[in-house]
């Protein structure tokens, strides 16, 4: 969902349902648009809706293809379901001849459904919306349910972050609820029934308009009735291309699996019936030390659970999709067995000059456990990214029984810091995981392995600024010293090269 989509509502949506629907009811009436009327014999629920008057609407479909024979395939019920009025336009050719080229792709796109798809098919039959909108997710996503496009869409619904905003949906440290499956689910169906109330029965423009936006959509008929053109779909021309061809991708997709035999495609089969299950998480838990006890594979539990940020589910309460079939091993016992308080980590931002490393180093953790807990799987440490680290741990192997922590104050070095508490600037660097290109700053904490003996006052030493064009060499000369005096106290490799307003400390005389 892109462009002026997040323009939908003037003010933002609350989180619970009922009131979604209500705001959606008193657009429909307020514009005059035409409703929905219920299909006949429609129900709420996907669970015993294979029947024999279904299989006879699928056979009937299929004039030129071989009778399907299943009866437990979701696939089958949706082909039979499908009722929007056919469109014919040579974008909706093209796009399904483009499909049709590459008929491996949609079978694995099929698949990868699999775990989504009963889910997507109720949420759509409770709101008595087309079921041709389960291919909405095809088209913006593949059903990639970590999809994030340039424009920060992300999920299989693919909300950019205003319009999740406007609808209810967290983005948050912890979580991020276009990703959530059911949550972004509801969301995806609550903005179809307002884009329904808009432009009514018009469903080439209603999902077109999901791509663009209604304001944009709007603008679009706007154009063309100024100029006494016509304002279907097919004939708005002022449309953004990918808008264009976006309804027409989902009308070909559509047509291509209500027949798949006809064009050579075998979807992935999908029971009917849910293949997930969701329990609350009242507590914060490890999510991999989770996968570990009940024996989820862990990437299929973060397939489930794409809204999570983290390898630990966060402070508030959240919603676990698990296998149907695995329910009975994710009991209170297993899942206070995984409890990892949140308060047990804190945010981290990455510093220039950071590495995994060093930061693991420091909070005495390790580059995997870091990895692991933050969901990366690359150990790049961008600056400015904030990550997840242990609260309150240091790596006690490391230091000894009278060691401390010290907060870095305003014109501190680790010369300076070294010097006060009697021990040697690498042996700092050591035991922080700093080289000697890492600067350290205010409100950094390092750990300090205490000397034996206290350190010289600070009135044996000043503080300067480097100046644009100073070199350690003139720097030395001006100030009586050596080159390797000024190298040695303020941690520095000889390959060092000086940067204008960098601090350096000079040995007084």
């Amino acid at each position: 969902m892109t462009q002026d989509s997040n323009k939908v509502l003037q003010q933002p949506f609350g989180k619970m349902m009922f009131r979604l629907t209500a705001i959606a009811a008193a657009i429909l009436f307020i514009t005059g648009c035409a409703t929905m009327e219920p299909r006949s014999g429609k129900q709420s629920q996907v669970d015993g809706l294979i029947d024999d008057d279904v299989l006879t609407a699928i056979d009937q479909k299929q004039p030129h293809g071989k009778q399907w024979t299943q009866t437990d395939n979701l696939w089958h019920y949706i082909a039979a379901q499908m009722n929007l009025p056919p469109e014919q336009h040579p974008r909706i050719t093209a796009e399904r001849e483009r499909y049709l080229k590459h008929p491996e792709y949609l079978e694995q796109i099929s698949k990868r459904a699999e775990p989504y798809l009963y889910l997507i098919v109720q949420e759509l039959e409770q709101r008595d919306l087309p079921i041709e909108l389960v291919f909405v997710p095809f088209v913006e996503s593949a059903f990639l349910p970590n999809a994030l496009s340039s424009s920060s869409a992300a999920g299989i619904w693919q909300f950019i972050p205003s319009t999740g905003n406007y609808f209810g949906l967290e983005n948050s440290h912890w979580y991020d609820a276009r990703r959530d499956i059911v949550q972004s689910t509801q969301a995806a169906a609550n903005y179809f029934q307002i884009l329904h109330g808009i432009f009514g029965d018009d469903w080439p423009i209603v999902i077109g308009a999901y791509n663009s936006g209604e304001g944009t959509m709007q603008r679009a008929i706007k154009y063309n009735e100024s100029r006494g053109l016509d304002t279907d779909f097919w004939s708005l021309d002022q449309l953004p291309r990918e808008t264009q061809y976006y309804s027409a991708r989902v009308y070909a997709l559509a047509e291509i699996f209500s027949q798949p035999e006809k064009y050579g495609i075998n979807p992935h089969p999908i029971k009917m019936r849910p293949v997930v299950t969701q329990l609350v998480l009242d507590e914060s838990v490890n999510l991999l030390q989770l996968a570990k006890l009940t024996g989820i594979d862990q990437n299929e539990l973060y397939r489930l659970n794409p809204g999570f940020n983290r390898g630990i589910s966060g402070p508030d309460a959240r919603h676990l999709l698990i296998p149907k079939e695995m329910k009975a091993r994710f009991d209170a016992a297993t899942i206070s067995a995984a409890r990892e308080p949140a308060h047990e980590w804190k945010r981290y931002t990455i510093a220039n000059g950071d590495s995994f490393h060093r930061i693991a180093r420091r909070y005495g953790s390790s580059v995997t456990e870091l990895l692991t807990i933050n969901r990366r799987e690359s150990a790049v440490a961008r600056p400015g990214e904030v990550i997840l680290v242990p609260a309150g741990r240091v790596d006690i192997a490391a230091i000894s029984e009278n060691a401390r922590t010290h907060t870095v104050r305003s014109g501190e070095s680790l010369w300076s810091i070294a010097r006060q508490y009697n021990v040697t600037v690498t042996d700092l660097q050591n035991l922080n995981a700093l080289t000697d290109n890492d600067i350290i700053r205010p409100g950094d904490e390092l750990i300090i392995a205490l000397g034996p003996e206290p350190a010289e006052s600070d009135e044996n030493f000043h503080y300067i600024i480097v100046q644009p064009g100073d070199t350690l060499w003139h720097l030395a000369r001006r100030y009586s010293t050596s080159v390797d005096e000024l190298l040695s106290i303020n941690g520095l490799s000889a390959d060092h090269i000086l940067q204008p307003g960098q601090q350096l400390i000079i040995a007084s005389r």
